[in-house]
């Protein structure tokens, strides 16, 4: 029994191993010249972090505008790759009605 838990150990760690260099940068080839600036959703609002969780709706946290951006609109995109991104990330979900939103 005691060598079958051993190569039972030895395989969960291998594949542990395995799993950690995959979604490391470790074996990632450098790339030449300056960084991606990435955006998340474009130009948006600021919202209180104060005792913020991960189930807490942002919207009824948003603090005065800044800004004429809200996040997820072509509008704030545009003014994401102005500001310097080399990419827009945004999010694409169902509405309740079942369109895309």
């Amino acid at each position: 029994m005691g060598r079958k838990l051993f190569y039972c150990a030895a395989a969960i760690a291998l594949a542990a191993a395995g799993i950690y260099l995959n979604n490391s940068s470790l074996l990632a080839e450098h790339r030449p010249g300056k960084p991606v600036l990435l955006a998340h959703r474009g130009i948006a609002q600021r919202f209180d972090e104060t005792d913020l969780k991960n189930d807490t709706c942002t919207a009824s946290r948003m603090l005065p505008p800044k800004h004429d951006y809200l996040e997820n609109t072509i509008a704030s995109m545009q003014a994401g790759f102005a500001a310097g991104a080399d990419i827009v990330e945004i999010d694409v979900h169902p509405t309740a009605a079942g369109a895309s939103a």
